[in-house]
């Protein structure tokens, strides 16, 4: 099981669109989890059409512990199933967020609850993060994270984002890496792998047609499977779960 948590500096590079993605492309079994603080409901619009009511997620989550239940009990009740990209490819599941802004100053102190539900549940967990922002991700989310995702667009004003927030996730004792969106727009993998002294664990293309599938449940283009988005996600998740298994076996090794 691990948990990775996706964020970004800022300026749209399409976290969202991201996470999903690599959610619907993961080897294993996979909870995605909309922890936007800044919520939009991106996925249920978007990619479910506006087929879900909106009643599952955080709030609910939230609505128990204020009953005194646990987050581990109600937790699988209040995900959903994200129907595949392709006819061969297993479901995820899916945690909507929060129902409307209201809640999210009122969820400060469930964080933890929540973040020790995902960490005892089978499979691993990709966590949508929405923005680091100005106050950082809740501690209690990168605590317990594996690995944290920093998704930015290679331009000049996505990597000057990037340059002011990604100082803040330091102090977190989880493995810090980049997914680029774009490479080469203008910048390469080489110049901001040097320019941040980051690791880049993935990159996508950039294909606003094919990601409008995830973002918008625009119908799927003809020959979706073989497009460099597509098989981009592919490699990510693949690469992504590779970095996860060599970590293990590394911590293995040194008990």
């Amino acid at each position: 099981m691990a948990v990775v948590v996706l964020t970004s500096a800022g300026h749209a590079p399409g976290v969202t669109t991201t996470a999903l993605g690599l959610a619907l492309a993961w080897p294993r079994p996979v909870l995605l989890v909309d922890a936007d603080r800044t919520p939009t409901q991106a996925v249920l619009a978007g990619y479910l059409r506006g087929e879900h009511p909106g009643q599952h997620g955080l709030g609910r989550l939230l609505q128990a512990l204020r009953e005194r239940r646990g987050v581990e009990e109600v937790l699988d009740r209040e995900t959903i199933e994200l129907p595949p990209l392709l006819d061969v490819d297993e479901p995820a599941r899916f945690l909507p967020g929060f129902p409307h802004p209201g809640v999210v100053g009122l969820f400060g102190s469930a964080w933890p609850d929540l973040m020790a539900a995902l960490a005892a549940r089978e499979g691993d967990v990709l966590i949508d993060a929405g923005r680091i922002g100005a106050d950082g991700l809740p501690a209690a989310v990168t605590q317990q994270a594996d690995l944290v995702l920093v998704v930015t667009r290679t331009s000049l004003v996505g990597l000057a984002g990037l340059r002011l927030y990604l100082p803040g996730l330091a102090e977190t004792s989880a493995e810090i890496a980049l997914v680029l969106i774009g490479s080469g727009m203008p910048y390469g993998r080489g110049e901001v792998q040097d320019q941040f002294a980051t690791t880049i664990a993935a990159e996508l293309a950039h294909a606003p047609a094919h990601a409008a599938v995830l973002s918008d449940g625009a119908p799927i283009p003809r020959r979706f499977a073989e497009s460099a988005y597509f098989r981009g996600l592919r490699t990510a998740a693949g690469s992504i779960q590779g970095r996860l298994e060599a970590t293990r076996e590394l911590i293995g090794a040194r008990r």
